[in-house]
């Protein structure tokens, strides 16, 4: 009886180390900028930082208020790396049907460099 007594408490100990390690969050940053279109600041949005496959880390989601936008207000951040970043504008005149009002362009996405520390400013292409 003690080996198997031995061997459970190993177990255990190997199970704890395990979780322990799994429970570790990667440090992350927040992002912050602007979005705009046709030169004007996007009334509502949503903007998402989809990592690249080369990278570990979560993906990042902000809402976009009158162009200004903080992963920190959705406690969302990011980590360095490569992302695509994917953008949905809306005229911020709620609707039923549609919180944030109607698009005004299109889902847009551009991959960026992303890094600690640095603000980005967006400009949605016309066309």
């Amino acid at each position: 009886m003690p080996n198997q007594f031995a061997r459970q408490s190993v177990f255990l100990f190997l199970l704890l180390l395990v979780i322990a390690g799994c429970s570790s969050e990667i440090p992350t940053f927040p992002v912050e900028g602007t979005v705009t279109f046709r030169g004007k600041a996007i009334p509502k949005g949503e903007i998402y930082f989809d990592p690249d496959i080369s990278i570990k880390g979560p993906q990042g989601r902000a809402i976009i208020n009158e162009g200004k936008f903080s992963t920190k207000d959705l406690n969302s951040g990011i980590v360095s790396g490569k992302y695509t970043v994917r953008i949905h504008g809306f005229d911020g005149k709620p609707r039923e049907e549609a919180p944030m009002g109607k698009a005004i362009f299109p889902a847009y996405e551009v991959g960026m460099e992303l890094t600690a520390g640095k603000a980005i400013a967006i400009e949605i292409p016309s066309k």
